[in-house]
């Protein structure tokens, strides 16, 4: 085995993977082009080849340059797809640099006639935790509001429960005969107060002038009239 093929099958990523302490405070973007990629498809085992790009504004720190490109050359005997190697890059730049801004772009050879550009943007991945993180907000929120709607309903059960056991019972039917009697005194006031309007609209009708009956003639009686006709005429 040569030398630079033992390196790669013994790299480990979280010890070889070299960073050096960023020592500006001011915001710089740091662009690398890596055009060596390679990796082995997980199906047919042929050979991906691809062009890595990494766009960062570091924080605390700065990756190395041999380091990441011993990193992306490790790829080379492993089977794996476009999708998860940049995935991959991205999360393992993120956890050890943890820079203000992130973003991995892996353009892929075209092979059987296709071509893969995968992007991964720090930017959309934040609006995208930010949607979840909202998302979980509202969830709990309903959560916390049906919780606290449970407790009530079940804070008056055992109110209820407990007025009813302490002769509750009694005090309502008392309160219910209070009521009905309270009712029926009302009906009869309501009762007194319309017979009062009854006689006062009998004794206003005994005061209305009486008039006369209208007689209707009976024609019945007439005989109709027959007029001859003349026949000189």
């Amino acid at each position: 085995m040569k030398y630079g093929e033992k390196i790669l099958k013994e790299f480990d990523v979280d010890t070889d993977l070299e960073i050096w302490p960023n020592n500006n405070k001011r915001d710089y973007t740091i662009k690398i082009t890596l055009p060596e990629f390679t990796c082995l498809c997980p199906r047919s085992g042929y050979p991906d080849f691809a062009t890595i790009y990494v766009e960062y504004i570091p924080g605390e720190f700065v990756v190395e340059l041999k380091a990441i490109k011993l990193y992306i050359n490790s790829f080379m005997s492993r089977n794996i797809s476009h999708e998860n190697s940049i995935n991959e890059i991205y999360e393992v730049l993120e956890t050890k640099l943890k820079p203000k801004y992130l973003k991995v772009v892996g353009d892929f050879n075209p092979r059987g006639n296709v071509h893969t550009l995968i992007e991964i943007d720090s930017n959309l991945v934040a609006k995208q935790s930010d949607k979840e993180s909202l998302k979980d907000e509202i969830l709990k929120a309903i959560k916390d509001e049906f919780k606290s709607e449970k407790i009530e309903r079940e804070e008056k059960r055992k109110v209820f429960s407990e007025k009813k056991e302490s002769g509750f019972k009694k005090e309502f039917r008392k309160d219910d005969k209070r009521e009905f009697k309270d009712s029926k005194e009302s009906k009869e006031r309501r009762g007194s107060k319309f017979g009062d309007r009854k006689d006062d609209k009998k004794s206003f009708d005994s005061k209305k002038p009486k008039r006369e009956p209208f007689f209707k003639l009976n024609t019945s009686d007439k005989k109709p009239t027959v007029v001859k006709k003349d026949d000189n005429r």
